[in-house]
C-alpha cells in the first residue's frame, strides 16, 4: 500500500516538475535563524539502492538547540520533494535548499525521542526507516529534509524547530557509470635553501608526525588501496628532503646564527616506507622540482628545468616505480596557466595540465557538463588537459576539509555526480577531482566520500592513466587566460633578485672554471634558486624571501671573497707616460680563481688610457699583485678606477679609486715641446738676422762751439 501510494505521489511530482520552482521566496532569505540546528552525522548506505525496497537505511544525526528555550517532546522525521532531472535546477536547489512548502510527501514512522532539549543543548538522533518507506520510486535526484520537532509552548503543541537538505541519487534502473578519477597532492613548501642537509626549520618533521598535515594526506591513499585508484601529485624535493632526514647521516636544522641536529629522522623514514607501499598501487606524477610557479616564472623572462639532479635521483629512486620522470604531469598554481607558461609547459615536455573550469570554460553551460578531459593545443605542440568542475570542486573540498563540512556535503557531492547519469543514462562520463594543492583533511571523511562514490553502483573509478587512453576528448575551445591572476603570482621582485644571484652564479661558475672547484663551493645553488621559485610561495612570501637571503648572503659571501686590495698609498706616481700601475688581488676563496682587472679614467678626456687585461689566475688563499700597462699623455695629477671583474665581466668587490700623478712627459709631447723650442729659436734668430742687415742706428749731429 506504501510503495503504490509513493508511486502515485511520485508520478503527481514528475508531472508537476515544469511548475515547480526550488528556489526559496524572497521573502525566505530574510528569515530569522532557525531555532535548532539539524546535522547529519551519518547515513548507512550512503547511496540507498531504488532497486531493492526492502533495504534499511540508517540515519543518525544530531539536533542542536540555538536558543535560551527548554523544548520537550522532541521528534525526528523526513520529508520529500519533487525528484530533480536537471543540473539548472539542482544547482538552485544547492544554492537555496528546498522550502517546506514545496515538500509533497512524508516518510512514515517519524521518530519520538521522548526527552527534552535544554538551551544551547544536542542531543543525538538514531533513526531506522527503508528505502520503501523513503520511496526512492523514480530517476533523478530527491530533495529529501531531516526535519526537528518539538513542544517548546503546551497551547501551540508540536512545532518545526529546524531542518536541513539531503539530496539522495534514485535509479531504479542503472544508467552508464559516471566515472570518476582522483587527484591526490603531497605536497609541501620547500624545507631547505641551498645546502641539502641543512633545514630551514623543524616543520617539515611536524608535518609528518602523527596527526601532522602530511601523515593525515598519506592516510587518504592507505585508506582506501585496492579500492579506488589515485594519481598521486608528488614534489620530488619533498621526497628528497624526507630521504636526507631519514640518511645515515641525519640533517641539520637553522637555530639562530648556527645549526642543531634535526630530530625527525625516524618519522621522516617511516613516512618514506608508507609512500613506498602506495605509490606502488596508484599512478604517481612528480612535479618539477620544488613544483616551480610556472606562470610567475615564464611571466618573468625565467626558465626552470625538468631534470633531476643526479644526487636527488639517487636518494628518491628507492620510493619511486622504475622509470618515472618529473614534468610530463603539471597541475599549475591556481589551475590557470597563460599562453606562454603552456609553450613553456609543452616544450619541455609536458603533456598532461590539470586546470579548472574557469581555465577551460567552453562547455560550462552545457547540460549536463562534458567529460572533463580536453585538448590543449599550443605553439610548442599539443597536451591534454584534465578540466575540474568548479561546483563539484567546492563541495568535495568543503566536505573533507579538517574542522568543516561533513557528511551532507558528501550527500550532496554524490547527487551532483549523479545529475549527470541522469540527464544522459545511456553514456558514459568522465569527472576528475581534485583537493586544495595543499590538502588540510580529515582522512576518513576523504575515503568515506570516495569509497561512498565507488559503490553507488551507477559510478566506478577510473585512473588518469585510463582516462587519458580511453575517454574521448571534449573540445572545451580556446584557453581562457584571464583566469590566470598574475597578482597572486610569486612576486616580480623576490624573481627578480633570484635572476641576479642566479647571474651571480653564473660568472662565479665561469672565474672558477666550471671545474671540480666550482662544482664544490657553487654546491647546492641549482638547487636552491629552483627552491626559490616555488609555487608554495605564492601563499607564504615570507618564507619565499627567508630562502632568497639564504641564496644571496651565501654568494655575496663568495664573491665578496675575491677582491681588490685598497692600497695603503693614496696616489701613484707615474714617472713616464707608459708606467704601469700595480694593483692588489685577494682570494680568500679555498679555490684558484680566474679573474681581470679594468681600470678606467674617471673622466674620459684626461688623456689615459689601460689596455684590456687577459686574464689572470689567483691562487687559492693567496693576495697576488697585477701590473696594468698604462699610456699617459698628460702631466699633473688625475684620478681613475680600478674593477675586478669575472671572465664574463660581472663585478667582484667593491670598485677602487687610485690617484695618479703624471711626473714625466710622453714622446709626442716631448716632440710637441721641441718643435716649439726650435720655432721660437727660429723666430729670434731671424729677428736678430734682421736688425743685424739694418746696421747700426744714425745718431744726432753735434753742435760745435767755439
Amino acid at each position: 500500500m506504501i510503495r503504490r501510494l509513493c508511486g502515485l505521489l511520485a508520478v503527481l511530482g514528475v508531472a508537476a516538475l515544469p511548475s515547480v520552482a526550488l528556489s526559496a521566496p524572497a521573502s525566505a532569505q530574510s528569515t530569522p535563524p532557525a531555532a535548532a540546528s539539524v546535522s547529519l552525522v551519518s547515513m548507512t548506505p550512503r547511496t540507498p539502492d531504488a532497486r531493492h525496497p526492502e533495504q534499511p537505511v540508517r540515519i543518525v544525526a544530531v539536533i542542536t538547540n540555538n536558543t535560551n528555550t527548554t523544548y520537550s517532546d522532541v521528534q525526528f522525521g523526513i520529508e520529500r520533494a519533487t525528484t530533480i532531472s536537471q543540473q539548472s535546477i539542482l544547482d538552485q536547489a544547492i544554492a537555496s535548499p528546498v522550502p517546506a512548502s514545496q515538500m509533497d510527501y512524508s516518510v512514515p514512522n517519524p521518530l519520538d525521542l521522548h526527552q527534552r532539549l535544554l538551551p544551547h543543548a544536542s542531543v543525538t538522533v538514531n533513526y531506522l526507516t527503508s528505502v520503501a518507506d523513503l520511496c526512492l520510486c523514480f530517476h533523478g535526484v530527491y530533495p529529501y529534509s531531516l526535519v526537528a520537532s518539538a513542544v517548546s509552548d503546551p497551547n501551540l503543541g508540536l512545532v518545526e524547530i529546524g531542518r536541513t537538505q539531503l539530496l539522495l541519487p534514485s535509479f531504479p534502473n542503472l544508467p552508464q557509470p559516471v566515472r570518476v578519477a582522483w587527484i591526490w597532492p603531497l605536497l609541501d613548501a620547500p624545507h631547505r635553501s641551498i645546502d641539502s642537509d641543512v633545514f630551514t626549520d623543524e616543520s617539515l618533521a611536524g608535518e609528518i608526525s602523527p596527526g601532522g598535515r602530511l601523515d593525515r594526506a598519506l592516510q587518504v591513499p592507505e585508506l582506501v588501496s585496492g579500492q579506488v585508484p589515485l594519481t598521486l601529485v608528488v614534489d620530488p624535493d619533498l621526497l628528497d628532503s624526507l630521504a636526507v632526514m631519514a640518511s645515515k647521516d641525519g640533517y641539520r636544522v637553522r637555530k639562530g646564527s648556527g645549526t642543531v641536529p634535526g630530530t625527525g629522522g625516524s618519522l621522516a623514514a617511516a613516512w618514506l616506507a608508507r609512500f613506498k607501499a602506495v605509490a606502488a598501487k596508484n599512478d604517481v606524477e612528480l612535479t618539477s622540482f620544488a613544483d616551480p610557479d610556472v606562470n610567475a616564472l615564464v611571466r618573468a623572462g625565467l626558465t626552470y628545468s625538468t631534470a633531476l639532479d643526479r644526487q636527488v635521483q639517487a636518494r628518491i629512486a628507492p620510493y619511486l616505480p622504475s622509470g618515472l620522470s618529473p614534468g610530463q604531469f603539471d597541475w599549475p598554481a591556481g589551475e590557470a596557466v597563460s599562453t606562454q607558461a603552456l609553450d613553456a609547459l609543452v616544450s619541455t615536455g609536458t603533456s598532461t595540465v590539470l586546470l579548472s573550469d574557469a581555465a577551460l570554460p567552453g562547455g560550462n553551460t552545457i547540460s549536463p557538463r562534458p567529460d572533463a578531459i580536453s585538448p590543449l593545443p599550443s605553439a610548442s605542440g599539443s597536451a591534454t588537459a584534465l578540466v575540474l568542475d568548479s561546483n563539484l570542486e567546492a563541495t568535495f573540498k568543503r566536505a573533507i576539509k579538517v574542522g568543516s563540512g561533513g557528511p551532507n556535503d558528501g550527500q550532496t557531492l554524490i547527487a551532483q555526480l549523479a545529475i549527470r547519469a541522469e540527464q544522459a543514462p545511456d553514456r558514459t562520463h568522465f569527472v576528475v577531482l581534485a583537493p586544495d594543492r595543499y590538502a588540510d583533511v580529515a582522512p576518513n571523511k576523504v575515503a568515506s566520500i570516495m569509497t561512498a562514490v565507488r559503490q553507488t553502483g551507477w559510478s566506478a573509478p577510473i585512473s588518469v592513466p585510463d582516462a587519458l587512453a580511453g575517454v574521448t576528448p571534449v573540445n572545451r575551445g580556446a584557453l581562457n587566460t584571464a583566469a590566470e591572476q598574475p597578482a597572486g603570482e610569486v612576486r616580480p621582485a623576490q624573481l627578480e633578485q633570484v635572476r641576479a644571484i642566479g647571474a651571480d652564479v653564473a660568472s662565479m661558475n665561469d672565474a672558477l672554471r666550471d671545474n671540480d672547484a666550482a662544482a664544490q663551493l657553487l654546491a647546492g645553488f641549482n638547487l636552491g634558486l629552483q627552491r626559490a621559485e616555488s609555487s608554495a610561495w605564492r601563499a607564504d612570501p615570507a618564507g619565499g624571501e627567508r630562502v632568497v637571503e639564504q641564496l644571496q648572503s651565501r654568494i655575496d659571501g663568495i664573491t665578496g671573497a675575491v677582491h681588490l686590495v685598497t692600497p695603503a698609498v693614496g696616489t701613484y706616481s707615474l714617472s713616464s707616460s707608459n708606467s704601469p700601475i700595480v694593483v692588489t688581488v685577494s682570494n680568500q676563496l679555498p679555490k684558484p680563481v680566474t679573474v681581470r682587472v679594468v681600470v678606467t679614467p674617471t673622466d674620459s678626456g684626461i688623456g689615459f688610457s689601460a689596455p684590456p687585461l687577459t686574464d689572470e689566475t689567483i691562487a687559492a688563499r693567496s693576495i697576488q699583485t697585477i701590473r696594468i700597462p698604462t699610456h699617459t699623455a698628460r702631466l699633473g695629477k688625475f684620478q681613475v678606477i680600478a674593477r675586478l671583474e669575472t671572465p664574463d665581466g660581472r663585478q667582484l668587490g667593491t670598485p677602487v679609486p687610485l690617484s695618479l700623478r703624471a711626473t714625466a712627459i710622453g714622446t709626442v709631447t716631448k716632440i710637441i715641446t721641441a718643435v716649439a723650442v726650435a720655432v721660437l729659436i727660429l723666430a729670434l734668430l731671424r729677428r736678430l738676422i734682421k736688425r743685424t742687415r739694418r746696421g747700426p742706428k744714425a745718431g744726432p749731429a753735434r753742435v760745435a762751439h767755439a
